[in-house]
């Protein structure tokens, strides 16, 4: 699988022709994964934390919840929070959503900084939906204030991933 971070990033794969058989591949790859490849691809840079990632969320790997939402947390890289966000809503258990939410407690206050938060309550709303109800006044002022002064549509296009790759 070639530069399989570029399938992942934004979740790719999900407009290819060939989804069944990248997503088949996908998950062979995740489930033969051993938990020592996962967390060196953890350690890494971008990239190796969304393939990472991805693989602990196709194999439904809870044992990395706490590294995924730590790192989700922090929020050091760009993309990444992505495959983290993704692993997270797959899990899918009340510490799944707690992670997410903390992500938000601290990002969405951060009007000038887009770190993955259209991801998280996107992950969120599929998680733990009346949890994400929330967020709904933070979430509007960093849509209309913040966003670096773009604004964004609206979570239909995150929620909506997230629940298809969850699907998958």
């Amino acid at each position: 699988m070639p530069e399989l971070h570029l399938m992942l990033l934004h979740a790719n794969f999900l407009r290819e022709p060939c989804l069944d058989e990248f997503v088949a591949e996908l998950s062979e790859k995740a489930l033969t994964s051993t938990d020592a490849e996962i967390d060196a691809l953890l350690s890494g840079g971008w990239r190796e934390k969304l393939v990472g990632s991805y693989l602990a969320g196709f194999a439904r790997r809870t044992a990395f919840r706490d590294r995924i939402g730590a790192l989700l947390v922090e929020s050091r890289t760009a993309y990444a929070g992505q495959g983290y966000c993704f692993a997270l809503a797959a899990f899918g258990g009340t510490d799944d959503a707690e992670w997410l939410a903390t992500h938000l407690d601290r990002w969405l206050p951060e009007l000038n900084r887009q770190y993955d938060q259209p991801w998280a309550m996107g992950a969120l709303l599929h998680t733990d939906p009346l949890r994400a109800q929330s967020f709904t006044d933070a979430w509007n002022t960093w849509l209309t204030k913040g966003c670096h002064g773009h604004g964004y549509p609206g979570l239909t296009d995150e929620r909506e991933t997230i629940a298809r790759l969850c699907s998958l």
